[in-house]
């Protein structure tokens, strides 16, 4: 799954967040979106469990798998 903030940006950077988490950013490190690898196996498994990370602009807290 993929979650877009801007489109039409080139991507300078991916960041990784989590397991199975990550940011793709622009030039300035701006995020352009974001992707949620194995996104339905994440959802279908969730544990409650969350993982918080900050890289700079905001904070992503999402269930991740134990």
């Amino acid at each position: 799954m993929y979650i877009y903030f801007q489109k039409g940006v080139k991507i300078a950077r991916a960041v990784e967040l989590a397991d199975l988490l990550i940011a793709d950013l622009d030039k300035k490190g701006k995020v352009i979106g974001v992707e949620v690898l194995a996104a339905s196996n994440q959802i279908k498994n969730n544990k409650k469990t969350t993982k918080t990370k900050n890289i700079g602009l905001f904070n992503f807290s999402l269930p991740l798998p134990a």
